[in-house]
């Protein structure tokens, strides 16, 4: 299954390209959005899709490093994506670890 997280433009674009679980945040909504990351997590989504910009909050990035450090296989995986306003920049290349880890090779 696949699930998104995002602001109210990312939402409806993925509910009209048939994602059935939508959440709809605003950026101020970090910590609603750490809660249902870890919900998200613990039913075994597949795939869960974060706006970045909600990604960015303090607490809800740390439960993404929480999960993807404890997580035994590669599920779930977790796709930060950018919203209308464009990518943000990063100081730490969360996709970019995930495959060093899995693959153990950095992929640039």
């Amino acid at each position: 299954m696949i699930a998104i997280i995002g602001d109210p433009d990312t939402a409806a674009g993925f509910r009209l390209g048939g994602v059935k679980e939508v959440y709809e945040y605003s950026p101020e909504g970090g910590e609603d959005v750490a809660r249902i990351i870890d919900k998200l997590a613990k039913e075994e989504v597949a795939i869960i899709i974060v706006n970045e910009r909600l990604a960015a909050d303090a607490r809800t990035r740390e439960k993404i490093r929480e999960i993807n450090t404890k997580k035994k296989g590669v599920i779930p995986i977790i796709i930060e994506v950018p919203d209308k306003e464009g990518p943000m920049k990063k100081e730490i290349d969360e996709i970019g670890q995930l495959i060093k880890r899995a693959v153990g090779v950095a992929v640039k």
